[in-house]
């Protein structure tokens, strides 16, 4: 009888407790939900297309202007002898600093043109590269994750690592280059690769980039001279795969026909010198064509001379039918130490070089959100330093976004510390290998620390041992 009575007792408690657990559990569920659900969502960027209605860009149903830089290496680079794919590191490090200087929209060659090089997306006519994939893959989505745009263009006029028109007309033996225009097997081969491009699905997103509403725009290519059928065959045939994403007219120079082509959502001029009156004559022809207008490259060193830049940026902010710009062009850090180089004469490195240029760094990020008609926030710190070597007394130290000047500390007791500051923000980029010219013997570790303009600090860098 005790036993029967126990068992009920426990079988009542039993129920209670399933009882609780069928409430709170859906309840835990639905509020864990909700949180990540908002966590997510705040986090995350518009999942809508940039549309356009007539010489307007629109995102949500509200205009949208941008400013942003030329990235080109982003799926592929060179260190001027042979081809080499840039580190996850870098491809952050740049979309970092362009996010910081306000960008909203950046234009990537190598994202789109890829062609004839070992680790070229299309090696050999008709064979893909998956690893190169893999890595316009990891830039687009680093890009999404940093709430910006992309432009892609889809093949050079011009002899570069990358490829261009040149790699489809040597495939098939065709002498002449400008033939890349109208020999129907070079048209073919290259509707082959553009069909490969935007049918790829993103091996970290999941999402074909047909579908992805990062990428902004397809351009038909980089400073090409086609005549209007092979535009209009181009751009219809992009049209046909992808009907999500704008199609740009990456003619050097568009004419009415062009411009009256219904698959050509957007325009584009290159200013190398800055020109303001070619700038607002180009946003003209445009306009009057109902069609968007973007200076898509510029020289904003000021080195081919041309108008101010002070003249330029302002003369883009206030015509309407202007709806973007994008200078040439951005490098961020090595994985060393030190900037990537690029010998061009165009290259911006967020610390800069001289005080005329870092005026100039301060100029863009100012313009950049004067087209986004948002408030210019403060900078938000640096990212976190990583020394890379040190060879006796020579500390090397991976960059990190937006840094200026960097500290040095010091200690002689172990990695955890004291320790002794040896250089108060003493040091730049340009600076590294860094020299501890007094370095004691025995024994040593270094810690980094690196400060935007403002002076915010960034975390220290892990410390690294010397001279043990």
């Amino acid at each position: 009888m005790q036993k029967k009575i126990q068992w009920r007792i426990f079988l009542v408690v039993l129920s209670v407790v399933v009882l609780l657990a069928l409430v709170a559990i859906p309840l835990y569920l639905w509020q864990s939900a909700s949180h990540h659900t908002e966590a997510k969502t705040s986090s995350q960027p518009s999942s809508a297309f940039v549309t356009r209605s007539g010489s307007h860009l629109l995102l949500d149903g509200h205009p949208f202007r941008f400013a942003g830089p030329n990235i080109y290496w982003l799926g592929l680079d060179t260190d001027g002898y042979s081809e080499l794919y840039p580190s996850h590191f870098r491809v952050d490090d740049a979309l970092t600093t362009a996010a910081a200087m306000g960008a909203t929209v950046v234009r990537a060659h190598t994202l789109g043109i890829s062609v004839g090089c070992p680790l070229c997306v299309e090696p050999t006519r008709g064979s893909f590269n998956e690893t190169a994939l893999q890595h316009i893959d990891y830039a687009i989505q680093a890009a999404r994750a940093h709430h910006l745009r992309l432009i892609i263009p889809l093949v050079d006029n011009w002899r570069y690592y990358h490829g261009g028109k040149h790699t489809f007309t040597d495939w098939r033996h065709v002498d002449a280059e400008t033939l890349f225009y109208t020999d129907k097997n070079v048209i073919s081969d290259f509707e082959s690769y553009v069909q490969h491009i935007l049918n790829r699905v993103n091996s970290y997103t999941g999402i074909a980039y047909k579908n992805d509403p990062t990428i902004m725009a397809w351009e038909t290519g980089n400073e090409i001279s086609p005549s209007t059928s092979w535009t209009k065959t181009i751009a219809g045939y992009i049209k046909s795969i992808d009907a999500h994403h704008l199609v740009m007219d990456g003619s050097k120079s568009a004419n009415a026909a062009d411009l009256a082509l219904n698959t050509i959502d957007m325009f584009t001029q290159h200013y190398y010198p800055l020109s303001t009156s070619l700038l607002e004559s180009d946003a003209q022809v445009a306009a009057y064509q109902h069609k968007v207008f973007v200076a898509g490259e510029y020289d904003w060193t000021g080195t081919r001379g041309g108008d101010a830049l002070s003249s330029f940026l302002p003369d883009i902010e206030h015509q309407s039918e202007i709806a973007g710009d994008l200078y040439w062009s951005l490098f961020g850090h090595n994985d060393t130490y030190g900037y990537t180089q690029h010998d061009d004469g165009y290259t911006l490195h967020y610390a800069s070089d001289t005080q005329d240029r870092r005026v100039r760094r301060q100029a863009l990020r100012a313009h950049a959100y004067a087209m986004s008609k948002q408030p210019m926030p403060a900078l938000p710190a640096p990212g976190t330093p990583l020394i890379t070597s040190i060879y006796g007394n020579a500390i090397s130290w991976r960059g990190a976004d937006i840094a200026v000047h960097y500290s040095l500390e010091r200690s002689t007791h172990g990695a955890n510390g004291p320790w002794t500051v040896i250089c108060r923000q003493c040091a730049t980029d340009n600076d590294t290998p860094w020299i501890d010219d007094h370095q004691p013997s025995g024994p040593s570790w270094y810690r980094v620390q690196a400060y935007n303009q403002d002076g915010i600090a960034s975390p220290y860098s892990p410390s690294a041992a010397g001279n043990i």
